[in-house]
């Protein structure tokens, strides 16, 4: 079977680079790509940023507009490896402060953890700030047209037009 080569996430990880360059505009301080080791596992942040006292740890999704139930779940498992890296740092570390953070580039993405849902609920209890960040047009044109292109409602053919 040929994989959709219209399905690449090449866009939005650049964009999502360029997101968490923006909060770490914001917040003053530098995050990178991490991976935390917590027990025997490892969890892969896409921020993290740690000095004397404080740590950092974010995750970026750069989709726009309204979100399907399987691109929901996305953000709800981000949810749950923040929440786990907050939990296992401050049980290690009672004295430090994690600041945990979901950046989003669209306000209409970002409702999925809106209003009074249980994804608002357990990202507020987890003590994760939910952000939106603001892009330039043509790198928001750029992750639309992506989008567009990854529909697999789309063949191949049709998304190269």
């Amino acid at each position: 079977m040929k994989k959709r080569t219209a399905s690449s996430s090449e866009v939005q990880q650049l964009a999502e680079q360029l997101m968490l360059s923006e909060l770490s505009g914001q917040l003053g301080k530098t995050l990178a790509k991490a991976t935390i080791p917590i027990g025997r596992a490892k969890v892969h942040v896409d921020g993290f940023y740690r000095e004397d006292g404080l740590v950092i740890v974010a995750e970026a999704w750069a989709h726009l507009g309204k979100v399907k139930a399987a691109q929901r779940n996305k953000v709800l498992a981000d949810i749950l490896n923040l929440g786990l890296v907050n939990s296992a740092l401050k049980r290690s570390h009672q004295n430090l402060i994690v600041e945990s953070y979901l950046v989003f580039a669209d306000n209409v993405a970002a409702t999925v953890v809106g209003g009074n849902s249980w994804a608002a609920l357990a990202a507020k209890e987890c003590g994760i700030s939910v952000r939106v960040v603001v892009l330039a047009t043509d790198i928001l044109d750029t992750i639309r047209e992506a989008q567009r292109r990854q529909d697999i409602r789309i063949s191949d053919e049709e998304s190269d037009l």
